[in-house]
């Protein structure tokens, strides 16, 4: 048997590359609060076309179609003629902010002490966060 991504047509990945490569052009030029608000969709004939999460995105997008015609031709070389930005709310999810974790170690002692002084919180949510973070103690010391 296949694996799933031999079965599809060549022709259809190079496109969705294609789209997420200007998409991923986009995201580095435009404002950073732009940023997953929206997707290149499609390119009809001399037409690009844009989805955004919301209208609020659309209208903002559509004042700044002449700048995304001019950023794609500066970095691809592909002139379109048009841009046709519609919204399909729901259709794209924005990206969480993630910030750099770090994952801290936590020694059994201090586990121990943690969920010690958790049960004396009265607030239930509170109380199982630091119950659940207690478990983090490191078993090996």
């Amino acid at each position: 048997m296949k694996p799933f991504n031999r079965l599809l047509n060549p022709v259809l990945i190079s496109k969705s590359h294609q789209l997420e490569q200007l998409t991923s052009i986009l995201n580095g030029e435009l404002s950073p609060e732009t940023a997953g608000h929206y997707h290149i969709a499609d390119i009809d004939n001399s037409t690009l076309v844009v989805i955004t999460d919301s209208p609020v995105w659309t209208t903002r997008l559509r004042q700044l179609g002449p700048m995304i015609i001019d950023i794609i031709f500066n970095r691809t070389g592909e002139k379109f003629q048009h841009i046709r930005i519609v919204s399909r709310q729901g259709s794209i999810k924005a990206p969480c902010q993630i910030s750099n974790t770090i994952n801290r170690v936590l020694s059994k002692k201090s586990g121990q002490q943690v969920a010690q002084a958790a049960e004396y919180i009265k607030d239930n949510e509170l109380k199982e966060a630091l119950l659940k973070f207690s478990k983090r103690g490191n078993t090996a010391d």
